[in-house]
């Protein structure tokens, strides 16, 4: 069993930046109790450092039943104001930071973010909850998935839907806005996989994402008119795009697998997204995988480089590089290891399986990450 890594908020950030990211399911369905963990390390270029540890856990029950639970350990480092207090470096620094600087700006800001998921899949339907928690921010959704087979199940067609409902409380007299707030988003998908082939897999998907609150950082200050004034983004926003994604396996145990999204919303962005995944058979057991992502998206209408008044573009001021034009590139290597088929000489060792990958990541506007991961994945039978 091999854990399916799950991307959050600082990840998704980087792998698809405005256009979002789906998040990867939980632990996948198999016929025994499954174990996994994986470890994250990033860093980008503002030296901003996260560390993540997962752990994935799936229990078959009677009745076609399965339970799988998904929980989440983040640490964030957002790393002091450098320049010397009381230069005007310092000021700026301070009064436009996009983090909380209650306390003292001129140390580290640590924050923990601790996430929970779980589904519950009975046959052709599934329903989830999720819960995410940190000290300023408490997020919710409860979503369901159902899917149906065709054509001696060479086709599958599956729809879901989730709602979700955000509470933003900024830490106190760091609010740039009005206090606490709120956020609900509605999700609605339908995908379609069909076998074209025996080597050979096409899925294509649409997407509507209905977001209503705070989509703006509350800590953000602009640039605007002269004077530093808060960061504010419209309140409604809607979120579409459309996927195809081709699966080819080769006879020399290789597969292949590219991908296109088209994606566009009512703030003006637009983007497009190719994506390629090569993976390779090593010897029975061990495998890798090479990753490469381009992305592209025009700027939001109220995105400035500058604004001329503090009221922005009809009320409306960013200082969010992704609502800017933006294109980026994302390099990436992975090596799994199945210690079983292996044969190592434990049988205890013979449980496990290990993941190491690394990506490297970096757009136009002068922004780049680098994202390590680890994982451990036990079979308990």
């Amino acid at each position: 069993m091999q854990v399916m890594r799950r991307m959050r908020p600082w990840a998704c950030a980087i792998a698809a930046t405005a256009a979002g990211a789906s998040a990867c399911a939980a632990a996948p369905l198999t016929d025994e109790p499954t174990l996994g963990t994986m470890f994250r390390m990033f860093t980008d270029s503002d030296k901003v450092g996260v560390r993540s540890m997962t752990s994935d856990f799936a229990l078959p029950m009677p009745g076609s039943t399965t339970l799988a639970v998904h929980f989440n350990n983040e640490r964030v480092v957002i790393p002091a104001v450098a320049a010397p207090a009381g230069t005007q470096e310092a000021v700026d620094a301070i009064t436009t930071a996009s983090r909380p600087i209650s306390g003292n700006a001129f140390e580290d800001f640590i924050k923990v973010r601790n996430e929970v998921t779980t589904t519950l899949t009975r046959g052709p339907a599934s329903v989830e909850y999720y819960v995410s928690s940190e000290s300023d921010y408490l997020a919710q959704q409860l979503g369901g998935k159902w899917s149906r087979d065709f054509r001696d199940q060479t086709m599958t067609v599956s729809f879901a839907s989730s709602y979700g409902w955000d509470r933003i409380q900024p830490l106190a007299d760091d609010d740039t806005d009005t206090g606490a707030r709120s956020k609900t988003t509605w999700h609605g998908n339908v995908i379609g996989t069909g076998v074209l082939s025996p080597s050979t897999l096409l899925r294509v998907g649409a997407e509507v994402n209905l977001v209503h609150g705070l989509q703006h950082n509350a800590y953000r200050n602009v640039y605007a008119g002269g004077s530093n004034v808060s960061e504010r983004h419209p309140e409604d926003r809607q979120r579409r795009d459309a996927f195809v994604r081709l699966h080819q396996y080769f006879s020399q145990r290789s597969s292949l697998k590219l991908s296109y999204r088209l994606y566009n919303d009512d703030w003006g962005i637009s983007s497009h997204e190719l994506e390629s995944r090569l993976s390779q058979y090593l010897k029975q057991g061990l495998s890798s995988r090479y990753v490469y992502r381009w992305y592209t998206q025009t700027a939001a209408d109220f995105y400035r480089d500058e604004y001329a008044s503090v009221d922005g573009i009809d009320g409306y001021r960013s200082g969010d590089y992704r609502m800017d034009e933006l294109s980026s590139h994302l390099f990436g290597v992975a090596l799994h290891a199945d210690l079983d088929a292996l044969a190592v000489p434990s049988p205890w060792m013979r449980r496990f399986a290990l993941w190491l990958s690394y990506e490297r990541y970096f757009n136009r506007n002068n922004y780049s990450a680098n994202i390590l991961e680890t994982g451990l994945d036990f079979r308990f039978q």
